[in-house]
């Protein structure tokens, strides 16, 4: 993981103080969830339901023990992943992606993502999402990655647009997110 590089100031501060550089992706280290994450884990998805973001399904944060159960089946499977964004010690992203359990389906799969509200729009989910779709370009026979998401979550749209996604179909009336049923949008990547 390469460091923040620091800067001093322009020359507007008297004291020549160093300015720490503004939060980036080049800074984060994706790797794989390991089971002593967990606590990080539950942490981060309590900051992220604390939120009450209208783009996500609000649920109950994970138990510790919960959280360790999700990340020893997930190593325990095959197709399956739990991918996370690390700034420093500081989990700042998470996606996890499922495969169909199925023959008929097992060539595709699901993914979910969020990253910290410091950390949107800087580059982390896009780091992410690509190092989710590396690995799953090597497992034998996989050729799709489907998502459901918001219309109004432009940001995400235009971040799955970005690394080649189409959008694929409308469920009419399938969200229930903002007190009344909304559409979702699908959309999918495939190679």
């Amino acid at each position: 993981m390469v460091a923040a590089r620091p800067r001093y100031d322009d020359g507007n501060n008297l004291d020549g103080a160093m300015i720490e550089d503004a939060p980036s992706a080049e800074t984060i280290l994706i790797r794989p969830a390991r089971v002593d994450d967990a606590e990080s884990m539950v942490g981060y998805m309590t900051a992220l339901t604390n939120e009450a973001l209208d783009t996500i399904s609000v649920r109950m944060p994970p138990t510790l023990e919960d959280e360790r159960e999700f990340v020893l089946r997930t190593k325990l499977s095959e197709r399956v992943l739990i991918l996370l964004a690390f700034a420093g010690e500081e989990l700042v992203a998470i996606l996890d992606l499922s495969a169909g359990p199925r023959p008929s389906d097992r060539h595709a799969g699901r993914f979910g993502m969020s990253v910290a509200r410091a950390w949107r729009g800087k580059g982390v989910g896009r780091k992410l999402l690509s190092a989710a779709i590396e690995e799953t370009k090597g497992w034998p026979g996989f050729c799709r990655i489907e998502l459901e998401c918001a219309p109004w979550n432009e940001r995400a749209i235009a971040l799955y647009e970005g690394l080649g996604f189409v959008l694929e179909g409308r469920r009419r009336k399938a969200l229930n997110l903002r007190g009344r049923p909304e559409d979702m949008l699908l959309m999918a990547l495939t190679w």
